[in-house]
Protein backbone atom coordinates (compact mmCIF):
# COMPACT_ATOMS: atom_id res chain seq x y z
CA UNK A 1 0.00 0.00 0.00
CA UNK A 2 2.85 2.38 1.02
CA UNK A 3 4.79 1.76 -2.40
CA UNK A 4 1.24 2.65 -3.89
CA UNK A 5 1.14 6.02 -2.36
CA UNK A 6 4.74 6.86 -3.44
CA UNK A 7 3.96 6.10 -6.52
CA UNK A 8 0.66 7.52 -7.19
CA UNK A 9 2.36 10.86 -5.46
CA UNK A 10 5.42 10.75 -7.71
CA UNK A 11 3.35 10.21 -11.01
CA UNK A 12 0.73 13.69 -9.55
CA UNK A 13 3.56 15.87 -8.59
CA UNK A 14 5.82 15.44 -11.85
CA UNK A 15 3.30 15.82 -14.39
CA UNK A 16 2.60 19.05 -12.81
CA UNK A 17 6.32 19.69 -12.81
CA UNK A 18 6.58 18.39 -16.59
CA UNK A 19 3.77 20.47 -17.35
CA UNK A 20 4.93 23.65 -16.35
CA UNK A 21 9.13 22.68 -17.63
CA UNK A 22 7.23 22.25 -21.24
CA UNK A 23 6.52 25.94 -21.03
CA UNK A 24 9.54 27.20 -20.70
CA UNK A 25 12.91 27.40 -23.25
CA UNK A 26 15.82 25.35 -23.08
CA UNK A 27 18.53 26.69 -20.94
CA UNK A 28 16.65 28.52 -18.62
CA UNK A 29 16.83 28.44 -14.64
CA UNK A 30 13.48 27.52 -14.66
CA UNK A 31 14.21 24.26 -16.26
CA UNK A 32 15.12 23.61 -12.40
CA UNK A 33 11.97 22.27 -12.10
CA UNK A 34 12.54 19.18 -13.04
CA UNK A 35 14.87 18.61 -9.72
CA UNK A 36 12.36 20.04 -7.29
CA UNK A 37 9.96 16.71 -6.84
CA UNK A 38 13.34 14.58 -5.90
CA UNK A 39 13.77 15.86 -2.72
CA UNK A 40 9.85 14.90 -1.54
CA UNK A 41 10.21 11.96 -3.46
CA UNK A 42 13.19 10.84 -0.96
CA UNK A 43 11.84 11.82 1.73
CA UNK A 44 8.48 9.86 1.38
CA UNK A 45 10.52 6.63 0.63
CA UNK A 46 12.79 7.12 3.25
CA UNK A 47 10.15 8.36 6.06
CA UNK A 48 7.91 5.24 5.13
CA UNK A 49 10.92 2.72 5.62
CA UNK A 50 10.72 1.49 2.25
CA UNK A 51 14.30 0.47 0.67
CA UNK A 52 16.73 2.07 -1.38
CA UNK A 53 16.32 -0.57 -3.94
CA UNK A 54 13.39 1.17 -4.90
CA UNK A 55 14.70 4.41 -5.89
CA UNK A 56 15.41 3.24 -10.06
CA UNK A 57 11.46 2.10 -9.84
CA UNK A 58 10.89 5.68 -8.71
CA UNK A 59 13.45 7.44 -11.08
CA UNK A 60 11.66 6.03 -13.86
CA UNK A 61 8.07 6.82 -12.42
CA UNK A 62 9.54 10.67 -12.09
CA UNK A 63 11.06 10.59 -15.64
CA UNK A 64 7.96 9.23 -17.67
CA UNK A 65 5.78 11.38 -15.80
CA UNK A 66 7.56 14.95 -16.53
CA UNK A 67 7.50 13.14 -19.96
CA UNK A 68 3.62 12.82 -19.99
CA UNK A 69 3.01 15.95 -18.52
CA UNK A 70 5.52 18.05 -20.70
CA UNK A 71 3.42 16.79 -24.21
CA UNK A 72 -0.22 17.58 -22.55
CA UNK A 73 -2.27 20.54 -24.18
CA UNK A 74 -2.25 22.14 -21.35
CA UNK A 75 -1.32 26.24 -21.51
CA UNK A 76 0.92 27.62 -23.22
CA UNK A 77 4.05 26.14 -25.13
CA UNK A 78 6.98 28.10 -26.44
CA UNK A 79 7.06 27.98 -30.42
CA UNK A 80 9.39 26.40 -31.87
CA UNK A 81 12.12 28.10 -34.28
CA UNK A 82 10.15 26.58 -36.96
CA UNK A 83 6.86 27.87 -35.70
CA UNK A 84 8.48 31.25 -34.92
CA UNK A 85 10.18 31.67 -38.65
CA UNK A 86 6.25 30.47 -40.10
CA UNK A 87 4.80 33.90 -38.17
CA UNK A 88 7.64 36.26 -39.09
CA UNK A 89 7.63 35.45 -42.46
CA UNK A 90 3.52 36.03 -42.92
CA UNK A 91 4.67 39.32 -40.98
CA UNK A 92 6.82 40.10 -43.77
CA UNK A 93 5.00 38.84 -46.39
CA UNK A 94 1.87 41.03 -44.82
CA UNK A 95 3.72 44.40 -44.64
CA UNK A 96 4.29 44.45 -48.00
Amino acid sequence: MTYTIIIVATVIFNIFCGIYRARQTKLRWKLFYIHIPIPFIAWARISSGISWKFIPVLVFVALGSQIVGGKLPVGNHPLTEVEQKKIDLADVISRK
